[in-house]
C-alpha cells in the first residue's frame, strides 16, 4: 500500500479527487438549501394575500397595519387546549394556531426549563418554530409568561 502512495502523480490524483468530492458536497448542500427556500417561497406565494391581509371573506380589508406581523414562524397568545404533543393557541386577533411540540423543544418559564405537561390552559405563550405542510407550527422554542396587564388579552369568542 505504501508503494502505491509514493509516486507524486498518485498523491496529486488523490488530492484532486478529494477536492472534487468536497466541491460536489458543498454544491449539493447548496442545492438542498435552495430547494427548501424555493418550496417555502412557493407556499408563501400561494397564500400571499391571506398571509398579508387576512381572510377577505367576512371581514373588511384593512391591510397589514391592523393585522400586525405575519406569524408563519410563530405565535403569541393564550393556550386554549393542551394535548400530549400539541398546543392550540389563540392570538390577539382571535385566530387559533395549532402547535406541534417537537421532541427536545425547550420550554421555559421565568428562566426555568419546564416540561410540556406543565403548560396549562390559559397560560400566555410565545412559540417560535417552522411551518409544516399541514398548517401547523413545529415548535422549536416555547416561552411561558405569567399573566400581565401589559400583554393584550386574547379575545373571547362567543358561541352563537
Amino acid at each position: 500500500m505504501n508503494d502505491f502512495l509514493k509516486p507524486p502523480k498518485t498523491k496529486t490524483l488523490l488530492w484532486t479527487l478529494c477536492g472534487i468530492l468536497a466541491i460536489l458536497v458543498v454544491f449539493g448542500m447548496g442545492i438542498v438549501v435552495g430547494y427548501r427556500r424555493a418550496i417555502f417561497a412557493s407556499e408563501f406565494g400561494e397564500n400571499y394575500y391571506r398571509n398579508l391581509f387576512g381572510n377577505p371573506f367576512g371581514q373588511p380589508m384593512i391591510g397589514m397595519v391592523a393585522h400586525g406581523p405575519m406569524t408563519m414562524h410563530g405565535v403569541v397568545g393564550s393556550v386554549i387546549n393542551v394535548g400530549s404533543s400539541t398546543l392550540d393557541v389563540r392570538d390577539s386577533e382571535g385566530d387559533e394556531e395549532s402547535i406541534v411540540i417537537v421532541s427536545g423543544t425547550p420550554i421555559r418559564e421565568m428562566g426555568n426549563d419546564i416540561s410540556a405537561g406543565d403548560v396549562e390552559n390559559g397560560d400566555f405563550v410565545t412559540v417560535i418554530g417552522d411551518p409544516n405542510g399541514d398548517g401547523q407550527i413545529m415548535a422549536r422554542f416555547i416561552r411561558v409568561f405569567e399573566a400581565s396587564s401589559s400583554l393584550p388579552p386574547a379575545p373571547v369568542i362567543k358561541s352563537q
